[in-house]
């Protein structure tokens, strides 16, 4: 599959037959091959993850996949269920923040995206939030124990600094994956390279390192495990 980094949390994950748009917020969506089906999926509906301007894509054949509070239309979902859209087998968890995340399985391929499911550890906020995000994404995150993924796609947030790295490291010890691409940085992409590079996480070769808006990661049979 070919994956193609738009922004902040924004990825094109373009298969074999299907196309799934995550998260557009602002960007260049690539040229979309118009004879294979688009599924586009919102996890929820900040402003950083939705953009009403999905609506105008221009594609024969798209489905919208939404978080049950977007007013707008599509097949709304909602966390915590499992969908069957048409060859697409699709499981959401509760977010940490707000929606959902995706678990979608399509192709004899496994991809994960986080959407706001993160560990949120945000220094100042009462120990009990702090508390409950720790403990609420560890539950999640063990509802998918069993799966492993082609490709997830995991927040890596330089703003909550020396806690950025806590969700993606726990998901790297507890689930198994072939590719993890880092999300969630906006305009950042040199301090969340420069956490990528910490301690806990450079001994992962299995992370690929965005640089550059638009950048292309080319992960199939012959890059597997």
């Amino acid at each position: 599959m070919q994956v193609t980094y738009i922004y902040n949390s924004g990825f094109l994950v373009e298969l074999d037959k299907h196309i799934l748009l995550f998260d557009y917020y602002q960007g260049t969506i690539p040229p979309l091959n118009q004879n294979k089906p688009l599924y586009v999926f919102v996890s929820h509906f900040h402003h950083d993850h939705y953009n009403p301007a999905i609506y105008q894509i221009n594609h024969p054949k798209i489905t919208y996949i939404i978080d049950r509070k977007i007013n707008n239309t599509g097949i709304k979902v909602r966390p915590s269920e499992i969908y069957e859209i048409d060859d697409l087998y699709i499981q959401t968890l509760l977010s940490t923040d707000a929606g959902v995340a995706f678990v979608v399985e399509v192709e004899n391929k496994q991809i994960y995206h986080a959407g706001d499911l993160h560990w949120w550890h945000w220094i100042g906020e009462p120990e009990a939030d702090n508390k409950y995000q720790a403990g609420t994404f560890k539950k999640e995150i063990s509802k998918i124990k069993d799966i492993h993924f082609d490709l997830m796609m995991i927040p890596l947030d330089p703003r909550l600094e020396e806690s950025s790295w806590w969700g993606m490291e726990h998901i790297l010890k507890n689930i198994k994956t072939k590719y993890v691409l880092p999300m969630h940085f906006t305009d950042n992409p040199k301090m969340m390279l420069k956490y990528l590079n910490h301690e806990p996480l450079k001994q992962y070769n299995n992370i690929l390192k965005i640089n550059n808006e638009g950048e292309i990661f080319i992960i199939g049979d012959n890059n597997d495990d």
